[in-house]
């Protein structure tokens, strides 16, 4: 396997432009509340002259070049989003044990990961529920500024309570974002392209990821920008690219919503097809609770929650115990392959249940490409941690994480296929909500095996058993696809 060192040496040029970039960046990180603050005016200013409320859409089967531009603008927020929380977990060593490190264990780390974990989750369905009532673009925007002052503090944090606050913060702005973001763009995409638009967004988690994974090369070598400065120099690109948010995103045409519209459905919905456009949140509750299409995905969702999360804040210290790699070494490793599965996956899993649909006709067969994925992911995982759990078998470091990026297709194909299953299952017009709720029981299963991983961690329990029995779990998760309540097929 190519080490690092000669990896950053093959792209000498580029590396030096990033590093230049980076350092550019570095430098107007203490104006990042100034500009917060005017992003902030100018978003609340468009908001008030474009109108809050958000509008009854104007279906179109044929997305405009608005559609596919809010997938591209939405791509570098995501991306950024998933860049913030990867960070953390690979300057774990940096962070609690380096030369300007913050005095904390190893389960009080884990506790920093869920507390931020614990508010996302419950703050995901308001977040949603806001995005089905208010204009999505402003809630996005409003999300892109906490996110970025979140992110600058965060370096700037110089006690355990402060970084525990300032990441429990970041919870409320990511909340917003992802319900509001991929009700936007199945709001633009009907019908064929729905799982494209949605995973093309998607795979800039992964895009994210992957880069978070050189984070000790933002920190140390070859930048040397420290930990702080990094995550300082990050919040101040953030909410420069507030500015392309302003211009470029918008929401889609319509009317206000203050009367019933008649909407042109292309899947079938529970829902009567007079288009309430006014509703409070009990209303909601009761619509997505009272659908046993909708229970299954909460508890599947939950259970994909497990080994994802997992991975994203204990993988690099996993390889780092198990095979003795330096942080540099186990960060590009430990987000590198697993994600380049994962952004793979997202992909051909659009097209191919795209292309499925298109054929078939039958909403349903959108949930079989992840159930697929999860039941042949599950057993791959099991199998990578048996050394971890004192089996006498050696599979090397190339052989586990291969194994283990099998969880990254399943995730894959799971993100690009998830909310137009939900939109296939629920009423429409709660789809921000319900993916609130989906992501309220996933996270909430992220924030409990975070703490898990750290308490097991100071208990000298390795890190192979709690991503073992994740991935057991994920086999019952890919059966639930299967078994969800049959759509009428499409004529």
């Amino acid at each position: 396997m190519i080490s690092l060192a000669d990896a950053t040496e093959q792209i000498g040029p580029l590396q030096q432009l990033l590093v230049d970039f980076l350092h550019g960046c570095s430098n107007l990180a203490p104006s990042t509340l100034i500009l917060s603050l005017i992003i902030a005016a100018a978003a609340i200013f468009l908001g008030i002259k474009n109108g809050l409320a958000k509008k009854v859409v104007k279906v179109s089967e044929k997305p405009t070049k608005w559609a596919w531009a809010c997938v591209a603008v939405l791509w570098v927020v995501v991306m950024l989003n998933y860049f913030d929380r990867q960070l953390l977990a690979v300057l774990n060593q940096s962070i609690t044990e380096g030369s300007d490190a913050i005095d904390m264990t190893q389960s009080q780390f884990g506790t920093v990961t869920s507390a931020f974990l614990i508010v996302y989750a419950a703050l995901s369905p308001v977040g949603g529920y806001l995005a089905d009532r208010f204009s999505r673009k402003f809630i996005i925007l409003m999300s892109l500024v906490v996110w970025s002052v979140v992110t600058y503090m965060t370096g700037m944090s110089s006690s355990f309570g402060e970084l525990i606050f300032w990441r429990a913060l970041m919870g409320v702005s990511e909340a917003f974002y992802i319900p509001a973001a991929l009700a936007l763009i199945t709001d633009y995409h009907r019908g064929k392209t729905r799982s494209m638009a949605t995973g093309l967004h998607m795979s800039g988690i992964y895009a994210g990821q992957i880069m978070a994974g050189y984070g000790a090369m933002m920190a140390g070598d070859p930048c040397q920008l420290g930990w702080r400065l990094t995550f300082e120099t990050f919040g101040f690109i953030g909410v420069a690219y507030g500015l392309i948010v302003i211009f470029f995103l918008r929401d889609p045409e319509g009317e206000e919503a203050t009367a019933p519209e008649v909407e042109k459905k292309e899947e079938a919905q529970p829902a009567a097809a007079e288009e309430e456009t006014k509703f409070g949140m009990g209303d909601v509750i009761k619509s997505l609770f009272s659908s046993r299409a909708f229970l299954m995905l909460l508890c599947a969702y939950a259970i994909a929650g497990f080994a994802n999360w997992f991975l994203m804040g204990w993988y690099p210290r996993l390889l780092i115990d198990m095979f003795g790699l330096s942080e540099a070494d186990a960060g590009p490793q430990a987000t590198t392959w697993i994600n380049f599965a994962k952004y793979g996956a997202v992909l051909l899993a659009a097209v191919a249940a795209d292309a499925w649909y298109a054929r078939t006709k039958n909403p349903n067969c959108r949930a079989f490409v992840p159930g697929i994925g999860f039941c042949l992911a599950g057993p791959c995982v099991v199998i990578a941690m048996l050394p971890a759990l004192g089996m006498p078998i050696e599979f090397g470091l190339t052989a586990t994480l291969a194994l283990v990026a099998m969880q990254g297709v399943a995730q894959g194909s799971l993100d690009a296929t998830l909310m137009p299953v939900l939109r296939s299952q629920i009423d429409e017009r709660f789809s921000a909500t319900g993916y609130g709720m989906l992501n309220l029981t996933s996270v909430g299963a992220g924030a409990l095996i975070s703490w898990l991983g750290g308490y097991l961690k100071d208990a000298n329990v390795g890190l192979g058993l709690p991503l073992s029995v994740a991935g057991m779990l994920m086999i019952v998760c890919g059966l639930l696809f299967f078994f969800l309540p049959r759509k009428k097929q499409l004529g």
